[in-house]
Formats: structure tokens, C-alpha cells, sequence
């Protein structure tokens, strides 16, 4: 059976005002006790970690991760017999961003020369032990994506093609690998025969999502068009 490979504050300020002589001090929770506020300030060390057992990508110490404001990145099919495949990948990760606020993830481009990332099928440098991988250029102070290889085998059934371009695509975002079987970016392919609407991500996958956004130093992650 062939693996997936990779080459290469949810506490903010509560509703309420604080009473004189009690300057506001941000960010800050509030506490009321009777008819007095006190103020804790938030430790940084209080925002939860990523999930364990779940890696993220990192070049000199720091995230990687795409700049927000360069979101959604554009992704060339190559081939429009797996358009339906690229679209339930985007869709996947489409919702999960809506849902944490990040907006549109991801969006399918017809031109290769206005993509960010180009998908390629049957690709000869592809591992023959190998149905993915993500190719980079690592520097200092960032990682270019240089495109995504699949195989695009029709013996694979289309679910499951799906979930790897879907785990993949974590991968452009940030993500590393995780080590707990049911997640999206488990680091090895799903055993069991997949149709289309069983492919989603786990809340593993999306608490270290929200996480790795909510990261302000980061390195950035590059495309065809930075």
C-alpha cells in the first residue's frame, strides 16, 4: 500500500465596561464579583497549543504559514478530469476557513500563469512507492511551494484521491503531519474505500489551523505568484 509523503486570542477581551478608578488594560477578561471588576490580563501562555501529536511546518524556528492578505490561493487543475476532485479538496478546506474566520482558502483557476499552485498527474519524478507529495524550496526566511504530484491512477477511487489532495493541500497551508489516525494529516493514506462526502477534516485538524493563523510571526509560504 503506498504512504503519503511530504518532501521536503481564543481569550479576549469578555462584554463589560470597567468602573473608575479601574483603567482598562487590554486584552483583559473581566471578572465581576458583586458590584466590583477586577482585571486579570491574558497571558500569551494562556491561548492553547497546537494539538499533540500534530506537527507544523517551520523554517528557522518560525511558522510557516500563507499571509492572510494573499488568501485565497489560486490552484491550476492541469487536467479537467479531476476538476471534481480539486473541487471537493477546495471545498473541504473552503468551509473550515469560513468557519474560523480566515475566509476563502483556496479557489480553482483555469489559467496556469494566474495560479499560485499547479496540481501535476502522473508526474515521472513522483516516488514509485509514493501516490503524493508536496515539493518545496525552503529558505531562511520562508518556503516556497514549487507544486503538488499526484498519482493519478483511476484505479484510485475518487474519495480517496480526494483526501490526499485534501491532505496535501494542509500541507501548503502550514500544516505538518499528524500522528493520530482519523486526521486529515494522518501520515498514512486511509485504508478504507472513500466516497466523495466522507472526506473532511477532523477537530484536530481544524484547532491546528485555527492555531497556526492566529500565529502573527511567521514565515511566510510562497507561490507561483509572489
Amino acid at each position: 500500500m503506498k504512504s503519503l509523503c511530504l518532501i521536503l486570542g481564543l481569550l479576549g477581551p469578555l462584554s463589560g465596561q470597567a468602573r473608575e478608578p479601574h483603567p482598562s488594560v487590554l486584552p483583559i477578561s473581566v471578572l465581576e464579583h458583586s458590584n466590583w471588576v477586577f482585571e486579570v490580563p491574558v497571558s500569551p501562555s494562556l491561548v492553547p497549543p497546537p494539538p499533540d501529536q500534530f506537527d507544523i511546518l517551520r523554517v528557522s524556528g518560525r511558522v510557516c504559514h500563507i499571509a492572510p492578505a494573499r488568501l485565497p490561493w489560486r490552484i491550476y487543475t492541469g487536467n479537467p478530469d479531476y476538476n471534481r476532485t480539486v473541487d471537493k479538496a477546495i471545498e473541504t478546506w473552503n468551509q473550515t476557513g469560513l468557519d474560523l474566520g480566515l475566509g476563502y482558502l483556496y479557489a480553482r483557476s483555469d489559467d496556469p500563469g494566474a495560479s499560485d499552485l499547479e496540481i501535476r498527474w502522473f508526474d515521472p519524478q513522483l516516488p514509485t512507492d509514493k501516490v503524493a507529495a508536496t515539493w518545496w524550496r525552503a529558505r531562511d526566511d520562508g518556503r516556497r511551494v514549487l507544486g503538488i504530484s499526484l498519482d493519478g491512477s483511476f484505479a484510485v477511487p475518487e474519495g480517496n484521491r480526494a483526501q490526499i489532495l485534501t491532505h496535501e493541500l494542509g500541507h501548503v497551508l502550514g500544516l505538518g503531519e499528524s500522528y493520530q489516525p482519523g486526521d486529515m494529516m494522518y501520515f498514512q493514506m486511509e485504508h478504507r474505500r472513500l466516497n466523495l462526502d466522507q472526506v473532511q477534516l477532523s477537530l484536530r485538524d481544524k484547532l491546528a489551523l485555527r492555531w497556526l493563523y492566529q500565529q502573527r510571526d511567521f514565515a511566510p509560504i510562497w507561490g507561483k505568484r509572489d
